[in-house]
């Protein structure tokens, strides 16, 4: 029992190591463990990484394009493998924004389908590297993107000089690569956890959330307008569908090439949705107000167009998706931001809807094109009827929801205030009776 006595008396005398130094060194000890096992994990650099996911990148857009056509070739076409191949590489160009001639056509249309596939790739690897960046490097999320990108591009620009035409629509082929950019920088964004405009200035580092928001209500009226549209017209859409007569694995082999150009129908449909509307070749118009149509291929998805005539009234009502989206932007862009004055609110919620607006648009320009010559060529959005209704009506609705949350928050800052100061008092009184107590 004495020795019991000591030994407990030992675990509790003043010799014993503080638990704060103690702490200091489990910590330390962490730490070197950790950095040990980074090392083990990480055996390979971000440029090594960035570089590697960008190749990777570029070869399963040309396995998926390739393979779509080989898929085709093996159904029966005359033409031999290189053949097949040749195009596949000519379809992935597509994706990339390079424009290419398949036959006797000139095709400068984006399938964006395969496009979203190598941007979710880019965002995918953009996070992939930017996680292996050391944390004391001074290397951004958007040089690990810049690097992801180039190492994507310098293949498709490789392909483009054999088999393609960059030089006929550089501006298009340019947006397609910044697209591409700025889904790698969101990647690598993410991923450390410094995502886009977290680094801009305090009045628009909202905006790139408001761009999206916005931008994401407009798709989701497209798909409206789309799923609508498949619905009224579904016995046109079966219609032509039995008039290809492809067969099981032909139909299969036809809903993949239609869901690759999915995303450019919808941005299309956003356009009907804004009121502008969209053409499907020269002289041809779709639009709320008045729908025009010629000579069309034989696309099953084409079913879902309304017919040709004056629009109903009812179709005006498309046009209230603008107004939520530039409602939505200005609500994203002041959220959370300081209180500003009447004046200003209104100013930036004008400001983020107009930059939606620009924004959609320009993101409409790159998902049109041509499918041919002569009848085939303007395939796309209206763009100038696009810029003025999407502009005026994201625009005024933006200075509205502004003005609207500006006199709002003039109106609540007496309360939040006073119960700002209500805090304070209370935490003076805890602190005077703890004082009091000592």
């Amino acid at each position: 029992m004495g020795n019991d006595d000591q030994n407990m008396a030992s675990l509790t005398s003043s010799r014993r190591p503080d638990t704060t130094e103690r702490h200091r060194v489990v910590l330390e000890a962490s730490e070197a463990v950790r950095e040990d096992e980074q090392t083990v994990v990480d055996p390979v650099g971000w440029p090594v990484a960035a570089v590697v996911g960008g190749l990777a990148t570029a070869g399963v857009g040309w396995l998926l394009a390739s393979g779509l056509v080989v898929c085709g070739w093996l159904m029966g076409d005359d033409a031999g493998l290189p053949a097949a191949l040749r195009l596949g590489t000519r379809l992935w160009l597509l994706g990339g924004g390079v424009p290419v001639r398949i036959g006797s056509l000139d095709v400068s249309l984006v399938p964006w389908g395969l496009t979203a596939v190598t941007a979710a790739l880019l965002w995918r690897f953009g996070g992939y590297a930017a996680r292996r960046v050391r944390p004391s490097a001074s290397t951004g999320p958007l040089a690990v993107a810049v690097v992801v990108t180039l190492a994507y591009a310098l293949p498709v620009l490789a392909g483009a000089v054999l088999l393609g035409e960059p030089w006929r629509a550089p501006g298009r082929w340019a947006a397609v690569v910044l697209v591409l950019l700025v889904a790698a920088w969101a990647g690598a964004g993410s991923r450390v956890g410094r995502p886009i405009g977290s680094s801009w200035p305090r009045a628009v580092s909202g905006l790139p959330r408001a761009v999206a928001g916005a931008t994401g209500v407009l798709l989701l009226a497209g798909t409206a307008v789309l799923v609508l549209g498949l619905a009224t017209g579904w016995d046109r859409v079966v219609g032509l569908d039995g008039a290809l007569h492809a067969g099981a694995a032909g139909t299969a082999l036809l809903v993949v090439i239609q869901a690759s150009v999915l995303p450019n129908a919808l941005v299309w449909s956003g356009s009907y949705a804004l009121g502008a509307g969209f053409s499907l070749g020269t002289g041809s118009v779709v639009a709320p107000a008045a729908t025009s149509l010629g000579v069309l291929p034989g696309l099953p998805l084409l079913g879902a167009l309304p017919a040709a005539g004056p629009g109903s009234t009812s179709q005006l009502w498309w046009l209230v998706a603008g107004a939520v989206a530039g409602a939505l932007a200005a609500w994203l862009a002041l959220r959370g931001g300081v209180t500003r004055r009447f004046d200003a609110s209104t100013l930036v919620g004008g400001l983020a809807g107009v930059s939606a607006a620009l924004v959609f648009t320009g993101l409409a320009w790159t998902t049109s094109g041509d499918l041919g010559s002569l009848r085939l060529t303007g395939l796309g959005p209206r763009l100038v009827p696009l810029l003025v209704m999407s502009t005026t009506t994201l625009g005024l609705s933006g200075m509205l929801t502004g003005a609207v949350t500006g006199v709002v928050r003039h109106l609540r800052r007496p309360e939040v205030e006073a119960a700002d100061d209500e805090q304070t008092e209370v935490i003076d009184q805890a602190e005077e009776t703890e004082e009091i107590a000592r």
